[in-house]
C-alpha cells in the first residue's frame, strides 16, 4: 500500500489517540493491567506524534497546526485528557483519515473470502481477549473492536496496528483489498457505534 499507508499514518494515529483517550476517560470495565497498558500506549503515541506530523507534512506538502499539536502534548503531560481530546478533534478535522478508499462497499466476495481465512488462521491466534482482561495490552476480538468504535478508528487500527513479519520488514501485510474486506466482514460502516 506504500504511499496510501504513508499518507494515512498521521491521520490514523490521531484517530487512535482519540479512541484511546476516550477509553481512558470512560471505560470503567478495564482491569488495572489494561489501564496501565492503555496509559503506556498513549504515552508512546504522544511521543511519536511530532515525528509522524513531520513525515505527513513532507509527504503531503501541507502544514500541521503546531499549536494544537503542542496542546495535545501539554494536556497529556498534565493528565488533562478532555483538553487533549479537544486539540485532537481540531487536528482530526484538519487532517481526516480517508475512509472512502477503504469502504466496505468496495469489498468483493473474493476480498471477504480471503479475510475470513486470514481472520480464522492468523488474527484469531492473538485476538482472543475481551474488556476486563488481566493483560496489559490485550488483543481484543476484532468483532468486539469493530462494535466498540467508529469505523474510522477501526480502519486506523487496521492501518497502524497490524504488523508483518521479518519477511515483510515488519510492514503491514494487509492489502487495500484486505482492508476493505475486514471493513465489510465486521460491518464497519461510515457511522458511529
Amino acid at each position: 500500500m506504500g504511499t496510501i499507508l504513508d499518507r494515512s499514518r498521521f491521520p490514523a494515529e490521531l484517530q487512535l489517540l482519540r479512541g484511546d483517550f476516550d477509553r481512558s476517560i470512560s471505560m470503567t470495565e478495564l482491569s488495572a493491567s489494561e489501564r496501565l497498558g492503555l496509559q503506556g500506549r498513549i504515552d508512546s503515541a504522544v511521543g511519536g506524534l511530532e515525528w509522524l506530523a513531520m513525515e505527513y507534512e513532507t509527504i503531503t506538502q501541507t502544514t500541521v497546526d503546531r499549536h494544537n499539536l503542542d496542546l495535545v502534548f501539554d494536556a497529556w503531560r498534565r493528565q488533562e485528557s478532555e483538553r487533549a481530546v479537544e486539540a485532537l478533534e481540531s487536528l482530526i478535522e484538519q487532517h481526516p483519515l480517508n475512509l472512502r478508499i477503504f469502504a466496505a462497499e468496495r469489498a468483493t466476495n473474493e476480498d471477504l473470502q480471503r479475510v475470513r481465512e486470514i481472520d480464522a488462521t492468523l488474527c484469531s491466534g492473538c485476538h482472543t481477549a475481551s474488556p476486563g482482561s488481566p493483560n496489559q495490552l490485550p488483543a481484543y476480538r476484532l468483532s468486539e473492536l469493530a462494535r466498540s468504535m467508529t469505523s474510522t478508528e477501526f480502519l486506523a487500527r487496521l492501518l497502524s496496528g497490524v504488523r508483518g513479519t521479518e519477511e515483510t520488514l515488519l510492514a503491514n501485510p494487509l492489502s487495500m483489498k484486505d482492508m476493505r474486506g475486514f471493513m465489510a466482514l465486521y460491518g464497519a460502516t461510515d457511522t458511529d457505534p
